[in-house]
């Protein structure tokens, strides 16, 4: 297979008419002040030239200095990043600086950081990375392949089930001090797109510590900040590196503005938002719309010390569902689903607790290329032929499944009673059990987010009606991530949104290989079809049959009934200080927005 630089995979009919384009180009001396990069893209063609200057959506001249504090209920349990069980605190991922940098502004194109070359083969099944000579460490050591060789074999080893998939018999290895491969069994474009973003970590520093293990112990990075402070759950500092080795590569021209990042950590959100009314918090990104509409009201709000600013999502609208664990009977039935779907009204869900603020959920992959159409296309017939017998029959001959808003809610409830009476529950004295056992049918709801509580508490009430009982529980982050990660609930609550190209979450969210071990399979789904989908996503070597995977994908989820989606928002909402700048062209679609925002001066 002949090694590449600069390649271009799944290419759009739109841009391109090839469904599989390769690009050979050579890296272009950079303009006068400039550091050398190089790109590519997942779909399409990169949007900067190899010489760009910066982003597109930075202030490339924003001012630096100042301190922005900001406020965080995801608590934090390690520094060590590289393993699971255990989570890294959000923002320490500034610490760190990754092969590649994903551009905000494009569906899948990454440009180079510590990587000042890459080189792949047309599937992907091997990806070199020549390394920046003068990247260096905090310490003042240079960052070598040694370091990337050991995160990566760190990772695979003992990383989220996800990431170990990923790297499971893949060849990793340092040719030189300043070159790694990774050199995979299969084809599969994950591997390039992962191991350009994941963190890199000193190998110095975490080859004296026992990565099996979690840690408080503060490590030394090679990004633009550095940790000043790091008081457990209660607050971290960050400062700005002065003499950062990358701070003049164009992928950080206009990021990275502050001298000092504050993150305090809030056991409740509702006195976040209450630290942000009183001036302690000068950032914070929304995502309860009631909280939007109704906690921010106040003095400081009418007399302009706080902004709201509400922006459209570059990524595609984000959507919130819950999750039914099909490891735990009767969840496993479709017609317990069913029935359970039938007594949710989403509309009435909409406008009684967004204020109108979000839409109706639509299909999986909605807006975007690869949703499905009204009825499936022949590359879809041909992936889903093999599973008729175990797909419902609608699947085939309809456009989505009935989303039952034409029916009252007596209707409703009289065909969830039906539904779950053939599935063995009948109804004794206002009570759901099992016709057999005699066992009641108490389903328990487990969660990190308490935002959603609302929706949860009319659920409750609702599946009252029909004698069914859900018990809602909120814990801190660590504690309710674990719980969900090892399956000990019923239903759960997901967010996300569609990611280009599309397999990577899909594989780490609904593929059976995760099923019935810790990890991001939430739902537990033993689907073939669905299997077959991902698949035929993450091996696809044609845009075609990309899309009729997706597709197929989005259909099998849909009529399986494994999420009960209860709306979408096309909008990430941010409050701040008045004294925030953002660039023109602002791309908040990622997590870590705040790095190219700035104090005015």
């Amino acid at each position: 297979m002949p090694v590449l630089v600069y390649t271009h995979y799944l290419c759009a009919r739109i841009l391109l008419p090839a469904l599989f384009v390769v690009m050979v180009c050579c890296l272009a001396t950079a303009r006068a002040g400039f550091a050398e990069t190089v790109s590519f893209a997942l779909v399409g063609e990169p949007k900067y030239p190899r010489d760009f200057e910066h982003f597109g959506y930075v202030e490339p001249d924003a001012p630096k200095g100042g301190t922005l504090r900001q406020g965080t209920r995801v608590s934090f349990d390690t520094t060590n990043g590289m393993r699971f069980p255990g989570k890294m605190a959000n923002e320490l991922d500034y610490i760190y600086d990754t092969l590649m940098v994903r551009a905000e502004d494009e569906p899948a194109s990454f440009y180079g950081l510590l990587a000042r070359d890459v080189h792949a083969t047309a599937d992907f099944s091997r990806v070199t990375y020549d390394l920046q000579e003068n990247a260096t460490w905090h310490d003042g050591t240079r960052l070598t392949a040694r370091d990337v060789v050991f995160t990566f074999r760190t990772v695979a080893k003992h990383g989220l089930p996800t990431y170990r998939e990923i790297l499971d018999g893949v060849e990793i290895k340092a040719l030189s001090d300043t070159v790694v491969t990774f050199e995979a069994e299969s084809a599969d474009w994950r591997l390039l797109e992962f191991t350009a973003t994941f963190p890199v970590f000193q190998a110095d520093f975490w080859e004296n510590r026992d990565v099996s293990k979690t840690t408080l112990d503060v490590p030394i990075g090679s990004g633009p900040y550095r940790v000043a402070k790091l008081d457990h759950n209660i607050q971290t500092v960050l400062e700005r590196v002065p003499d950062y080795w990358g701070v003049d590569l164009p992928v950080n021209r206009g990021r990275w503005n502050f001298d000092q990042i504050v993150t305090d950590y809030y056991k409740d959100v509702s006195i976040l938002v209450e630290a942000m009314r009183a001036g302690r918090i000068d950032v914070n990104r929304e995502w309860s719309p009631l909280s939007w509409l109704q906690k921010y009201e106040g003095p400081a709000l009418e007399e302009g010390r706080i902004v709201k600013r509400a922006f459209d999502n570059p990524r595609g609208a984000s959507y919130e569902a819950l999750v039914f664990n099909l490891r735990r009977p009767p969840l496993d039935d479709l017609r317990v689903r069913t029935a359970l779907t039938l007594v949710f009204d989403s509309a009435f869900v909409r406008e009684s607790f967004s204020g109108g603020l979000m839409t109706a959920p639509k299909a999986h992959f909605a807006g975007t290329i690869f949703a499905p159409e009204q009825f499936l296309t022949d590359g879809e017939a041909e992936l889903l032929a093999p599973f008729r017998e175990i797909l419902p029959p609608g699947l085939f001959n309809a456009p989505q499944p009935p989303d039952f808003g034409d029916l009252s809610a007596r209707e409703r409830i009289g065909l969830a009673d039906r539904l779950l009476q053939d599935a063995g529950y009948i109804m004794n004295r206002g009570v759901r059990v099992n016709a057999q056992t005699g066992e009641a049918l108490v389903l328990n709801h487990v969660g990190a987010n308490a935002s959603s509580r609302s929706v949860l508490n009319y659920y409750a009430s609702v599946l009252n009606t029909i004698g069914v009982k859900l018990e809602v529980s909120y814990s801190d982050y660590v504690t309710a991530s674990r719980m969900i990660l090892n399956h000990e609930w019923d239903i759960t609550s997901m967010g996300g949104r569609t990611r280009f190209p599309p397999g990577a979450e899909e594989r780490a969210f609904w593929h059976s290989e995760r099923a019935l071990i810790p990890g991001y399979a939430l739902a537990g789904a033993q689907d073939p079809a669905l299997d077959a989908a991902i698949d035929q996503m993450t091996q696809s070597t044609g845009f075609e049959e990309m899309q009729a995977a997706a597709r197929a994908f989005s259909r099998v989820l849909a009529w399986q009934r494994y999420l009960l989606p209860f709306w979408q928002n096309d909008q990430v909402w941010i409050a701040h200080r008045a004294q925030i700048g953002f660039p023109s062209r602002f791309s908040p679609g990622n997590f870590h927005y705040v790095s190219s925002l700035f104090w005015i001066p």
